[in-house]
């Protein structure tokens, strides 16, 4: 969400404000002066290095992190009627990258305090008919629960797909997030610390997998160009260089936009406490959250002040698309549907915003809890 799209009064914090100094400005430029703006050596750049960030063997880019899962779901071999195991709270694109390509998913409930699909549920529900298990390091969150469920899927010979898309720049023990399971995913939508308007990329260290992807996101066979002949079934999802000259931009700069992220975290924590989400590592989490019985109130209140605060995401049940996964029912998912409110957390936030920010939330006057109360 831009500033136009969110700021209704003059003074107005925005949900989610992007970072672009004029460098990003220029590369754009460059690139559309020299000629070459669909996918070429700049896409191609991109994807390096990527892959050198990342230490990951091969990247896919593609057109945003909801087609990544779904690429990377058939590039593993996943057919229709496959069953893959998804945390039930969060973004509904995960879960509809796979329901939109035949796959049959099934909800498991998320662990209250990282968000993530609770590790015990999932060994619990690992059935004769599962697959694959899609891990989502929620809001960044990359850590001892990422390793045992692909400790999990290992032992059982079950097709991880993390689903990085919230945690570029994270990670664990030196290991970067979306390298842990069988394939990763990233996102590169504006909310994102790394951002090309939309986009996403597939990581992989297995080459017959990246084979298939790049396949099948350029028609199903990388060499129809040259030959004239299509060995297989593809279609066209293709990164374009006007995107990569900007990847590469503020992949140059990461540090600085990771940076910018930590400092207005770390403001908002000073004041907020243990009462503000947060994820292991030196990172901060993609988004600032904060816990309460009371959502809607602090909602409508941070509103009133001038704050774009939201009831972000939901129980994947709640949604009618997909009310018949409910089974027994989710009790940390619904928790998070309840009481999670998303305060503004874009890059473009700064150090007056996080002040502002939090004064607003304790004007409110409204309990807060941590996730684990």
């Amino acid at each position: 969400m831009t500033r136009t799209q969110s700021v209704t009064n003059r003074g107005s914090i925005p949900l989610c404000e992007p970072w672009f100094p004029p460098s990003c400005a220029d590369a754009l430029r460059q690139q559309v002066l020299s000629g070459f703006v669909g996918p070429g050596r700049t896409t191609q750049a991109f994807g390096d290095a990527l892959a050198r960030f990342v230490g990951s063997d091969k990247v896919v880019l593609t057109t945003s992190g909801t087609v990544a899962l779904s690429v990377a779901a058939k590039a593993v071999g996943l057919k229709p009627g496959d069953e893959i195991l998804v945390p039930a709270y969060g973004v509904i694109s995960t879960i509809n990258s796979f329901a939109s390509i035949g796959l049959t998913p099934r909800l498991v409930d998320i662990d209250r305090n990282s968000g993530c699909v609770s590790v015990e549920r999932l060994a619990a529900s690992f059935s004769s008919r599962t697959k694959a298990v899609c891990f989502v390091n929620f809001s960044g969150y990359t850590g001892e629960n990422l390793e045992e469920a692909a400790r999990l899927c290992a032992e059982r010979r079950i097709t991880l797909i993390e689903d990085a898309a919230c945690a570029f720049g994270h990670r664990y023990h030196g290991q970067a997030a979306g390298t842990f399971g069988s394939i990763g995913t990233y996102s590169f939508s504006v909310p994102k610390v790394l951002t090309t308007g939309q986009g996403g990329a597939i990581v992989t260290n297995d080459p017959e997998v990246y084979q298939r992807a790049a396949a099948y996101i350029d028609q199903g066979d990388l060499e129809w160009r040259k030959t004239n002949l299509n060995r297989a079934i593809g279609t066209n999802l293709r990164f374009t260089d006007l995107q990569a000259s900007l990847g590469l931009c503020q992949l140059g700069d990461i540090e600085t936009r990771l940076q910018r992220r930590r400092i207005t975290f770390a403001a908002l924590q000073a004041k907020l406490g243990e009462s503000l989400y947060s994820v292991p590592g030196d990172e901060a989490p993609l988004h600032n959250i904060v816990f309460t019985s009371q959502a809607d109130k602090l909602v409508s209140s941070l509103n009133e002040q001038g704050i774009a605060a939201v009831r972000q995401y939901r129980t994947i049940s709640h949604h009618p698309a997909y009310a018949e996964l409910a089974e027994n029912g989710f009790p940390n998912a619904d928790y998070w549907t309840n009481c999670a409110v998303y305060l503004p957390f874009g890059i473009g936030l700064t150090l007056e915003h996080a002040d502002r920010i939090a004064k607003a939330v304790y004007r409110a006057g409204l309990p807060l809890n941590s996730p684990g109360d």
